[in-house]
């Protein structure tokens, strides 16, 4: 799914005279989340989040939520995804956390704490243990995440479950970069950030969308539905 720690993520680094990302989204380098970065180390994995490293139930959401916001949850998925605030954030419209939490209170007018609020929107996710222990065991190259999730969940699911992001080098949110997936732009952006050749990255992903896109662009790719899915990119 499409949908992007006891430790605070670092901070992406921006990539100054870019004109081609007009999108000022401040863009992740190689090793700037965590591990130095080693040239002799060609092979990377990248995973999804919600629907491959999180178990994602977006019904669930729309409930927790509600019950944080006093809203029914139809209503809840009318204000905040079927408005296309939700897509806004995972495009990078809003240039932190914080502006989102903002907004939110604008919109449905909750007056409760941040606390709440942030664990009522990243509620859809719950780590998968199985995926989490399979990346920390795989030791043959560099591992990272690559998501179409906004600075919200970035901030919030970061802190949250350091276990799961642990294993990465790399966390490549969308919302800092020149697109969401699965536009082929931020396949041959990510490609760059990684400085390898495209046939050295291994990609898992929920969507079919989005692998068809990461083949197209010369990955591994594999439609994700299970742990065992991953073996085929992990050997």
């Amino acid at each position: 799914m499409q949908h992007r720690h006891g430790i605070l993520a670092r901070p992406g680094r921006f990539i100054p005279g870019r004109a081609a990302w007009a999108s000022r989204r401040p863009a992740v380098f190689p090793g700037s989340y965590g591990g130095a970065v080693d040239g002799d180390r060609a092979q990377v994995l990248l995973v999804d989040l919600g629907g491959v490293l999180f178990s994602f139930d977006h019904e669930y959401r729309l409930t927790v939520l509600g019950e944080c916001l006093g809203l029914p949850p139809g209503r809840v998925d009318e204000l905040l995804w079927q408005s296309g605030f939700s897509a806004d954030c995972d495009a990078g419209r809003y240039r932190d956390a914080a502006a989102i939490r903002a907004q939110i209170r604008r919109i449905t007018g909750y007056g409760g704490s941040d606390q709440h609020l942030d664990a009522a929107w990243c509620s859809a996710f719950c780590p998968d243990p199985d995926v989490i222990e399979l990346l920390g065991r795989h030791r043959r190259g560099r591992r990272g995440a690559f998501t179409n999730n906004g600075p919200l969940e970035e901030e919030v699911l970061t802190r949250l479950y350091p276990d799961a992001f642990g294993p990465f080098e790399h966390l490549f949110f969308c919302w800092r970069l020149t697109a969401n997936k699965p536009d082929p732009a931020v396949y041959r952006q990510v490609t760059d950030l990684l400085a390898v050749s495209p046939g050295q990255i291994g990609f898992a992903d929920d969507s079919a969308d989005n692998v068809e896109a990461a083949l197209a662009c010369g990955w591994h790719a594999v439609r994700y539905r299970s742990p065992g899915d991953l073996g085929a990119l992990t050997g």
